[in-house]
């Protein structure tokens, strides 16, 4: 099964990248690092223990994904791992077209280019903010609807664990799949703008 499952995913993987598999092969180990970390870990949470066992009101094991820093942690490790993958593909000019592209003379070009920079600031949130609050909220629905039902946790909570797992999936899939298309954006959007710049001086 987990062949099969490997299968799915490269599937997946391959329709971002557009069909091109020199290009999935290169990213698959990260790619689906991330998904089988970020999927264990999700899963960590609803072992019996896990967010339950205290001491002095602090719990001694949590989930990874239920604190902020852990996944600000991984949004930058994804991130990073995208602009080094840049950089290398198209080269620093290609990397700075990315996000300035045309005549710089022009305020609306720079404007442009810094409401670029501003959204990879906001896929740095995004990708942190959606992670943790997921994981985090089903672990405080877990908690609160198992001290509501008292004796009858177990049956009251049982419905929830298993859309927890189903959410796990979700999430694990959402982050893998958010990286490779910021991959593959950062790396055809150089490619399309060296191009174009070839063709232009070829032209002139």
């Amino acid at each position: 099964w987990f062949e099969n499952l490997t299968e799915v995913v490269f599937g997946l993987i391959l329709d971002v990248f557009s069909g091109d598999r020199k290009m999935a092969m290169r990213h698959f180990p990260l790619l689906i690092t991330l998904f089988v970390f970020i999927l264990a870990c999700n899963l960590s949470g609803l072992l019996p223990g896990v967010g339950t066992i205290t001491y002095e009101g602090a719990s001694l094991l949590r989930a990874w994904t239920t604190d902020l820093n852990s996944t600000l942690a991984m949004a930058v490790l994804a991130l990073a791992t995208v602009h080094i993958y840049a950089l290398r593909e198209i080269g620093g000019r290609g990397y700075f077209r990315h996000f300035f592209s045309g005549n710089l003379k022009n305020p609306l070009n720079i404007f442009i280019g810094l409401n670029e920079l501003f959204g990879e600031i906001l896929r740095l949130v995004t990708l942190s903010l959606r992670l943790f609050g997921v994981i985090y909220g089903g672990e405080a629905l877990l908690v609160a609807i198992g001290t509501l039902a008292g004796n009858f946790a177990w049956a009251a909570t049982l419905p929830i664990v298993f859309l927890e797992i189903f959410v796990a999936f979700v999430q694990a899939y959402l982050f893998m799949m958010l990286t490779a298309s910021y991959l593959m954006m950062a790396v055809s959007h150089g490619d399309t703008t060296v191009h174009a710049e070839q063709s232009a001086g070829a032209k002139g």
